[in-house]
Order: structure tokens, then C-alpha cells, then sequence
């Protein structure tokens, strides 16, 4: 596979597998019933074909993917300029006063931080090799074709769905530094940002079977903390990729809560912005029914030499504009470390 990767998709759809695809790809409305096939939309779901079928695909662990890497990667180096804090306190003010009005209670602004690449070479494999190295539990994923591309390891399952039906999914919201990860829980702020995700999930859920929900944890990464649940679900009848999808995304981790609030909010909020990818959902199906989707974050998004590296973050009633900010940009550095970037 080292001689391929001028179109590639990889999938890490639980800790330590991944699916490993090459192209060239066959792009479709709708996974082809007879092979396994990449989810891999825009944040809105606008693309007439976001199911990438491979041409070879195959399933690996992170060492075999590692030793498929060619043995010395171009290193890459971007030279980033600063997002502008100004017109994210417009935004941050904005949304501070439809909260107030109601009926909304919270939404999730994305700030980009855009760079430009130096160096030539392949980019995928560079930070391929770069985020297997990295000291990080999250699910490693990435996307490419010519010179454009995505790349990143998201602590953030949509669903996973298994041959039996039953569906897995997780509440992640709620983010401290590492360092003082261990105060998160009783940060009644972000208590409260988890809980309305956890609830978000659970309805969302409801109306396709029974919902289970388990404790409330912290996910320790290296370089940040955030809150978790678990959350089952056991169908009332077999449920499809595509309905699991329109049921979950987004969450109230990346839209908005209520859902129906307003509905055109999140693309008013992008407009200008451009966040494609990012936090959308990203996932692969088999033919023997299973299926797994992680959520889009944490990740560079690059065409050419021009690369874009976003967060975002839930403003509620209870935000304050510096914390927000300060949380935007911890997010965004966890990306570069991560990324050697």
C-alpha cells in the first residue's frame, strides 16, 4: 500500500482496528450492497455522494498500518495566522441574547484557524505516522484524494452499531486541560453543557427502541479532559446507517438544543466560515450489518498548501466570553501537538 496513497481512506472503528481503503474510489449515493464502504459527508450532508468505495480494503492493526507507511514520510510545517477574537465575540454576543429570548438554551460556534503548508510530498502518509506515534486514545481517521484531504483522532463516537442491531453511542461534552482534568465534575457549567447532550442523545434515541444510560465518567486524554456517558440503544427493528445518522446529527455537542429552536442557525453561523468536514459525521458499513461512525473533530482539513484546523464550543446560559475562547484555543493547540503541526 505505500506506493498508493494518492486516494485513501482510513478508519479506526474501535481502539487499536481500523479499515484501510485505497482508491481509486467509486463514489455513491448509497453504500453498494455488496462491499463494505467510507462515510464521508460535509458537516450539512450536501454531497450528492458522500459513501467512498474503495478499490483495495482491507482491516488492520495500528502496527500493520504503521509498517504500510513509506519508511521516511515528508515532514510537514504550516505557518498558521491567528482566528480573529472580535468576530467571535459578535457571534459569542449573538447567540448570548437568543439564549436569553429562548427558546434556545445552547449552541456550538466553530472558530477556524487557517495556515498554509511548506514543504512538498505526500501529506497523508506524514501525518499518518505522525498521529500513530501519538500518546492518545482517541480514534484515529482520515480522508485524502489528491492534493486535498482531512486527517484527525476524535475522542467522539456518532454510533456503532453491531451485528445484532444493537447501537452504541456516547455523550462527550465538558472540556478542561489535562492538568486540572480531575476538577471537571463538579464544574456546574460544564455539568450542565454535558447533561443537555446526554439528553439530546437519549430523545434522539427514543423514538427507535429502548435507551439505556450508563454512568457519568471522565475521558482522560493527554492533553485534555472531558466528560462521558455511554448510552445503548435496542431497536424496536433493524435500524439503517442512514436513519442512525439523520436520528444523532449533530448532537447537541456540535448544533443546537432544543433541535427545532432554529433550524437555519448553524449554517447562518458558518456562513463565511466554511467548516466543511469538520464534525461531520465519519464512519464505514460492512454488509454483515455492522457499522461505525465517529464524529469529525479534532482533525486538519487541507487543499493544496492551504490548510484549516477548527473547534468549537457551547455557549449556554452560563458561558462566560474569555473562558470560551481560552477553551477554543486549547482545543486547536491539542490538534497541533497531536499533529506535530
Amino acid at each position: 500500500m505505500a506506493d498508493s496513497f494518492s486516494e485513501g481512506v482510513v478508519c479506526e472503528y474501535t481502539p487499536g482496528r481500523l479499515v484501510v481503503g485505497v482508491g481509486p474510489f467509486d463514489r455513491r449515493a448509497a453504500r453498494l450492497p455488496d462491499r463494505p464502504a467510507c462515510y464521508a459527508p460535509d458537516f450539512f450532508l450536501d454531497d450528492p455522494a458522500p459513501w467512498l468505495h474503495p478499490a483495495e480494503w482491507r482491516e488492520v492493526s495500528r502496527d500493520e498500518l504503521r509498517a504500510d507507511l513509506p519508511a521516511a514520510p515528508a515532514e510537514t510545517a504550516v505557518r498558521w495566522s491567528p482566528p480573529s477574537r472580535d468576530a467571535y465575540a459578535r457571534i459569542y454576543a449573538d447567540l448570548v441574547a437568543a439564549i436569553a429570548r429562548g427558546p434556545l438554551t445552547k449552541a456550538v460556534p466553530v472558530v477556524l484557524e487557517r495556515g498554509r503548508m511548506a514543504g512538498a510530498g505526500p501529506v497523508a502518509p506524514a501525518l499518518l505516522a505522525t498521529l500513530l506515534d501519538a500518546p492518545d486514545a482517541s480514534l484515529l481517521y482520515a480522508v485524502w484524494s489528491g492534493s486535498e484531504g482531512m486527517i484527525g483522532a476524535s475522542p467522539e463516537i456518532l454510533f456503532r452499531r453491531l451485528e445484532n442491531g444493537r447501537v452504541e453511542t456516547a455523550a462527550v461534552a465538558g472540556t478542561y486541560p489535562a492538568e486540572r482534568g480531575a476538577r471537571l465534575a463538579a464544574d456546574p457549567k460544564e455539568a450542565a453543557e454535558h447533561q443537555s447532550v446526554v439528553d439530546d442523545i437519549a430523545g434522539a434515541l427514543a423514538p427507535l427502541g429502548a435507551v439505556e444510560t450508563g454512568p457519568r465518567e471522565l475521558l482522560c486524554l493527554p492533553l485534555l479532559t472531558h466528560l462521558k456517558t455511554d448510552l445503548f440503544l435496542t431497536p424496536h427493528r433493524p435500524v439503517g446507517f442512514a436513519a442512525l445518522v439523520r436520528a444523532l446529527h449533530p448532537t447537541a455537542a456540535l448544533g443546537i438544543a432544543p433541535r427545532d429552536a432554529d433550524p437555519g442557525l448553524l449554517r447562518r453561523l458558518d456562513a463565511g466560515v466554511g467548516r466543511g468536514r469538520l464534525g461531520a459525521p465519519f464512519g464505514v458499513e460492512w454488509p454483515d450489518g455492522r457499522a461505525a461512525c465517529l464524529v469529525a473533530i479534532r482533525n486538519v482539513q487541507w487543499r493544496g498548501p492551504e490548510v484549516i484546523l477548527g473547534a468549537g464550543g457551547g455557549v449556554i446560559a452560563q458561558s462566560r466570553l474569555d473562558a470560551e475562547w481560552e477553551e477554543l484555543a486549547l482545543k486547536r493547540e491539542a490538534v497541533k501537538r497531536m499533529l506535530g503541526l
